[in-house]
C-alpha cells in the first residue's frame, strides 16, 4: 500500500513542486534571443539581463537599460516578492550575477548595446580597477532604479 500511495501521490506532487520553483537564470541564446523590452536580439555577452518571476517566467534583455524600462513599465512584475533579476558581470563575459548585489557604472565609453553606457561589476573594487576618467558614475541597484 505503502509504495503505491509514494508511485501515485507523493511523486508526482514532489515532480510538479519542483517544476513550479525557479532555479536562477537561462542561458541566453546570444544571436537568436529577442529583448523583452525592445524586441532587438540580444548580441552582446557583456550587457545580457534576466528577470526571472516567482512563477519561473524568465523576461531577457539585452541591456541594463532594457530591463530598467521594461521594470518601469511593468512594475507589478518586478515588484512580484519571489522574483530574481540577473545580470552579466562585464569582466566575465555570460557570467549571471545577482542584480541586487552588484556594483553598476556608468561610462560614456562603454557603449551598451541601448545607448545607456551601463555595465555591472561583481563588487565596486573591481569596478572601480575597469572604470577610470571623470565621467564614470557607480551605483547600487536601488541607486540605479532611483536615478533612472
Amino acid at each position: 500500500m505503502m509504495n503505491t500511495l509514494v508511485k501515485y501521490v507523493c511523486l508526482p506532487a514532489l515532480i510538479f513542486l519542483q517544476a513550479c520553483t525557479t532555479n536562477g537564470p537561462e542561458p541566453i541564446h546570444y544571436g537568436s534571443d529577442a529583448c523583452a523590452h525592445c524586441k532587438m536580439t540580444i548580441m552582446d555577452d557583456k550587457f545580457g539581463t534576466e528577470l526571472v518571476t516567482s512563477k519561473g517566467k524568465v523576461f531577457k534583455f539585452d541591456s541594463i537599460e532594457c530591463m530598467l524600462d521594461f521594470i518601469k513599465d511593468a512594475p507589478s512584475v518586478y515588484l512580484d516578492a519571489g522574483n530574481q533579476v540577473f545580470v552579466t558581470d562585464m569582466l566575465q563575459p555570460g557570467s549571471f550575477i545577482d542584480a541586487r548585489q552588484a556594483i553598476y557604472v556608468h561610462d560614456e565609453t562603454l557603449q551598451s548595446p541601448m545607448g545607456g553606457n551601463l555595465a555591472a561589476f561583481r563588487t565596486r573594487l573591481l569596478a572601480q580597477r575597469s572604470r577610470t576618467g571623470s565621467g564614470v558614475k557607480f551605483y547600487s541597484w536601488d541607486e540605479l532604479l532611483k536615478a533612472m
